[in-house]
């Protein structure tokens, strides 16, 4: 009966009463909108966060360029190249600064080369012939002669009494040959004088063996271009070094990279996408902490050779490259070149020889016909600690920081803090650029959307108190006869603020439910059209950034902040209580008489 008799009263103001309703739902829609922003911007932050990978790759600039000079027989001039030098070498330790804060540390990755005969790699990759010659007559090769082959030692297609054009075409000061001796010599074939095929010698008897420190280790002889043949030249040093050479000639065809790493997705393979697992799973942790003698393998190498997860596969590490990435040295076709002779011309012994377990594949891009920063041709993936034994004396290459072997990773969003530190150490020849898969971006937006959630739930709070307010006197202390009427009348006090409360109570549930409601869906419906775009991977360096053309697909669904339009309409009918319940408070301390002179 209380209740209806206050809604009643209510009724007979239903100008005002439906006036209530209208402004509160404005005011509330417009706080609930305020926080379903942010509530949405909460989520989608969280759900991102594990989409999105800030990688920081590092490289060393060069400290001059020095000119390189190639002899062109043909021609008799030199042309003029340039490579990079670098002074020293600067350490990775140099990221390792206060306030770094890395999610997984800075690590210059090294490619080993493991050597198997067992597996298939490459199929007739090796060109190079090895074979005894003579001249025709005393001549120095520095244009096309004609050898004739004394014997072969290996290559398929040359045979002895067979003459061929020969000439040391990139050679500028070529020895003398003499008719009466024999030669050894590797060569290979080119399109030479008057783009007619030639053959060239190749240096192959010296080592690029390097110390642990970076520096090269000189030779024990120097190499020649050819040696002549003696009656004891092959139990000399410089003839034992031919034998050697062709012992492991034929290693060419069945090696590979292997990789070591604490985390594959520093390697810009797995990071862009190229490189996916296709079967199995990646490292654990616990895999990469401990060293555990687990692999990745490519699908091209996994079918050539029958693997499958679970399997087992021997990587013999026979020299370790510490400069250049899987990718560099290892395309589809063939590897850069390296000797696989010691300073002192024996041939590497592996350093370390163990069985790993498949626990993945690969595939996607298998190429390093890309760039630096792919996967090289049948390149192995290994926990970096798994290499239990030191590579000190199988160093086949040292180099700088590259950004394709170099890099960590950082928490999202922090770029600009960790660039702030990072300027600080005062180190101008290395070069950090950062790719965070538009994280950037789309943390920009997300930035200006909470700004957006924090001005709307402001004004909306400030407009639902106005409302409460402004009603609470309209409806409560403007009504005080309707009090003292029903104080006259015998009600009790709890009875009168009952009658009193009900009504309130009722259109701020109905207001704030309907505005809530509406609040909720714009800002779910609103913050979708909003994100509903493809943000681009954008690098940060050093210097200007630069933009990628992958791009990442972020919402998929709408969300409707659910909780958050609760939590507002609880506010809104807590507040609006409180408010009308210290109204009718302030009229039930007042006598009725006092009350009727007032409203009169």
């Amino acid at each position: 009966m209380i209740i209806r008799n206050s809604i009643r009263q209510l009724w007979r103001m239903k100008g005002k009463t439906f006036l209530f309703i209208l402004l509160l739902l404005l005011a509330s829609g417009l706080c609930s909108m305020g926080v379903g922003f942010w509530k949405i911007n909460s989520r989608n932050m969280e759900k991102y966060e594990d989409s999105f990978m800030t990688i920081g790759t590092v490289e060393q600039k060069a400290s001059t360029m020095q000119e390189i000079r190639q002899w062109d027989a043909e021609t008799k001039s030199y042309h003029i190249y340039s490579k990079n030098v670098y002074d020293t070498y600067v350490p990775e330790s140099v990221l390792d600064f206060e306030g770094a804060d890395y999610l997984s540390s800075p690590e210059k990755r090294v490619t080993y080369i493991a050597y198997n005969p067992d597996y298939k790699t490459y199929d007739g990759l090796n060109q190079l012939f090895v074979v005894e010659v003579s001249p025709r007559e005393d001549v120095v090769p520095d244009h096309p002669v004609l050898l004739e082959i004394k014997k072969v030692w290996h290559g398929t297609g040359l045979y002895e009494g067979m003459y061929f054009t020969f000439c040391s075409h990139y050679d500028p000061e070529p020895e003398m040959m003499y008719q009466d001796k024999t030669y050894i010599m590797c060569v290979d074939s080119i399109l030479g004088h008057e783009s007619e095929v030639e053959f060239r010698p190749v240096m192959v008897t010296e080592s690029d063996q390097y110390a642990a420190d970076g520096t090269i280790i000189e030779n024990s002889i120097a190499g020649h271009y050819y040696d002549e043949v003696t009656e004891d030249f092959y139990e000399s040093e410089r003839g034992r070094r031919w034998l050697n050479f062709l012992e492991c000639l034929d290693y060419r065809n069945n090696i590979f990279p292997v990789t070591g790493t604490d985390n594959i997705h520093l390697m810009m393979g797995f990071y862009r996408g190229d490189n996916y697992i296709s079967f199995g799973r990646e490292f654990t942790e616990e895999e990469y902490e401990s060293g555990a003698k687990v692999c990745l393998v490519s699908e091209p190498f996994a079918y050539k050779n029958g693997f499958e997860v679970g399997d087992s596969v021997r990587l013999p590490l026979l020299c370790a490259d510490h400069k250049y990435s899987g990718g560099a040295s290892f395309g589809s076709a063939g590897f850069r070149s390296c000797s696989f002779l010691n300073a002192q011309g024996e041939i590497y012994e592996p350093f370390e020889d163990s069985e790993y377990e498949i626990v993945g594949i690969y595939g996607g891009v298998a190429s390093s016909m890309l760039d630096e920063y792919s996967m090289g041709y049948n390149e192995v993936v290994i926990p970096a600690k798994s290499v239990k034994n030191s590579d000190a004396d199988n160093i086949i290459a040292y180099g700088p920081m590259f950004g394709s072997t170099t890099s960590f990773e950082i928490e999202n969003g922090t770029i600009d803090e960790y660039m702030e530190k990072w300027s600080r150490q005062g180190i101008d020849n290395v070069e950090i650029t950062f790719y965070d898969k538009g994280y950037t971006k789309l943390q920009s937006g997300m930035e200006n959307m909470k700004s957006i959630s924090r001005i709307l739930a402001a004004m909306g709070a400030a407009m639902v108190l106005m409302v409460l307010g402004y009603f609470t006197w309209l409806f409560i202390l403007r009504q005080g006869e309707r009090t003292a009427v029903e104080r006259c009348l015998g009600f009790r006090k709890w009875q009168s603020f009952l009658s009193m409360f009900t009504g309130i109570f009722l259109i701020i549930l109905v207001g704030s439910a309907l505005g809530c409601t509406a609040g909720s869906v714009l800002s779910a419906r609103i913050a979708g059209s909003m994100e509903n775009i493809s943000y681009y991977d954008t690098t940060f360096g050093n210097s200007a950034a630069v933009e990628m053309e992958e791009d990442i697909e972020l919402e998929e669904e709408t969300f409707y902040p659910v909780e958050a339009a609760a939590g507002t309409m609880a506010a809104v009918l807590v507040t609006g209580s409180v408010m009308a319940g210290i109204g009718i408070g302030c009229n039930l301390r007042k006598e009725p008489m006092e009350l009727l002179g007032k409203a009169r």
